[in-house]
């Protein structure tokens, strides 16, 4: 027989945090790593050149896709497995250090191969590099992992915002001594070490135990699911780098990877916030039988309201962005970058469906709909190389759509409601999004017309679209108002204890 690790540990604690509290803290995270993020990239935007980027930007997707056979969806399993054992955790570790290792050596093997069809001897240097990531990652994945189970977040607090500091420090710093693409490679290594040296000092005291593989049929039945469909959407959403390269050439990868960049920017740093408490949150709901259909309805017409707002300011305001951040060797990012953040709207409706069906098991609808969607965005992304970068970003436009469909399809079916209920309280984020651009696209005006620089452009910009965002939130009764006064009625009490009386 297995035996149950204590009470204390993954399977029967508490949650550490409320789901409330748990977004607070991963919000503070993200936007900690946000602002070190920002600072970095504007420095190492005047520091490396399109075509340096673009070197690191090709081998980054290539190991974005091996990332994914590296983890074999271990971080979800020990999220969503209702009876997590020691033995479990044993061959959890133990399929990670095989697969991790596996890779590593794969990665070695093909750098060469790789840098031969780019005509790029960097593209091995970084690879090699890169590798070294997977030697060392398997150590922290299934603690952190771990960590993510209890929503232990103000400790995720701490060791994310160190990496950030430690990852953004080592870039620009050897960016600053002249070692190009390969100050972009090295930084991920100096980050991983130090997350790993942090987590074994405050990682959950029962999952420091040795890798076992007796129990890893488990582990490898919802892994293989789970990695399949990561690898199909991945490689889809990672294939351009491949082929704007050999097309258009690594000056055109760089500048593509700056525009989408800039749009991962809020995902990275404000949807991941969002999802990292999503998966163990629903996990945590449906191991005690509670219906989703509710949270998942209010939680994307939540996120939608940010985010349908955040891509309809960048479309409009792509260029002085693109100026402001990074430069005028960036100036022909800004068209793609708007028509990117068009194209990914139909996509944040369904942001939070994957996690949700990997956090009720259903990995293999996940991969259905992978299978349906790939081979359409690549064809269309290979056509559209033959036409244009413009054409290319386009092409997000309708395989997001065609997502979307199929995932409300599914969505249907595992939460037992009709699409249309799931995503009817996501109609007030497009109201509430065009509230704020109303008033983004006026000041804007009013800013050209006086001719205002495009940092002060910007800044009045923001400001305009956020009080239009606060008032069209609170007209059309959004959901997530409710959020917003409830902090603001937690917040009141302690501010009226600080006035002095």
């Amino acid at each position: 027989m297995s035996q149950s690790i204590p009470q204390h540990a993954p399977n029967t604690a508490k949650p550490a945090l409320s789901v409330r509290g748990a977004l607070l803290w991963s919000f503070a995270e993200r936007y900690a790593s946000l602002l070190i993020t920002l600072a970095s990239t504007m420095l190492l935007a005047r520091l490396l050149t399109p075509a340096q980027v673009g070197v690191f930007s090709l081998c980054a997707a290539f190991t974005v896709l091996a990332s994914i056979l590296r983890d074999f969806g271990i971080s979800e399993y020990l999220i969503q497995e209702k009876q997590l054992t020691a033995e479990k955790l044993r061959a959890a570790f133990g399929v990670a250090l095989l697969t991790a290792w596996s890779i590593a050596a794969l990665i070695l093997l093909l750098r060469g191969v790789l840098a031969d069809f780019y005509a790029e001897p960097g593209v091995a240097e970084v690879l090699a590099v890169l590798s070294l990531n997977f030697l060392i990652l398997p150590f922290a994945s299934p603690a952190y992992a771990l960590l993510n189970r209890e929503m232990a977040f103000k400790k995720i607090f701490v060791i994310q915002t160190v990496c950030s500091v430690v990852h953004a420090g080592t870039a620009v710093s050897l960016a600053w001594r002249g070692y190009g693409y390969m100050s972009l490679a090295w930084a991920p290594i100096a980050s991983i070490v130090v997350q790993t040296l942090m987590l074994a000092w405050l990682r959950p005291k029962e999952s420091l135990l040795l890798p076992n593989l007796k129990a890893a049929s488990a582990v490898f039945q919802y892994g293989l699911m789970f990695v399949s469909s990561r690898i199909v959407e991945s490689t889809s959403r990672n294939a351009h780098e491949f082929i704007i390269a050999k097309q258009f050439g690594f000056d055109a990868v760089g500048l593509f990877s700056r525009a989408f960049g800039l749009i991962e920017l809020f995902f990275t740093n404000i949807t991941s916030a969002i999802l990292r408490v999503a998966s163990p949150s629903f996990a945590t709901d449906h191991r005690a039988g509670i219906p989703l259909a509710g949270t998942f309805a209010r939680g994307t017409a939540i996120f939608t309201s940010i985010g349908f707002t955040f891509l309809g300011f960048v479309a409009l305001m792509a260029a002085d962005i693109i100026l402001v951040l990074f430069g005028h060797q960036w100036d022909a990012a800004a068209p793609i970058t708007s028509l990117l953040a068009l194209s990914l709207l139909p996509a944040y409706l369904i942001a939070l469906a994957p996690n949700l069906m990997a956090a009720t098991g259903n990995v293999k609808r996940r991969l259905q709909i992978s299978l349906c969607c790939a081979p359409v965005h690549l064809l269309g992304v290979l056509g559209a190389a033959f036409i244009s970068l413009h054409a290319v970003a386009l092409v997000w436009a309708f395989s997001n759509t065609l997502m979307l469909v199929l995932y409300a399809r599914q969505l249907a079916i595992v939460l037992q409601q009709p699409a249309r209920r799931l995503f009817a309280p996501s109609l007030a984020s497009v109201a509430v999004a065009l509230g704020s651009l109303t008033g983004q696209f006026g000041t804007l005006w009013l800013c050209q017309q006086a001719g205002l620089p495009a940092l002060l452009r910007l800044i009045l910009v923001v400001m305009a679209g956020a009080l239009g965002w606060l008032l069209a939130v609170r007209l059309c009764r959004h959901p997530v108002y409710d959020e917003i006064d409830r902090l603001w009625q937690r917040v009141r009490p302690r501010r009226a204890k600080l006035s002095p009386t």
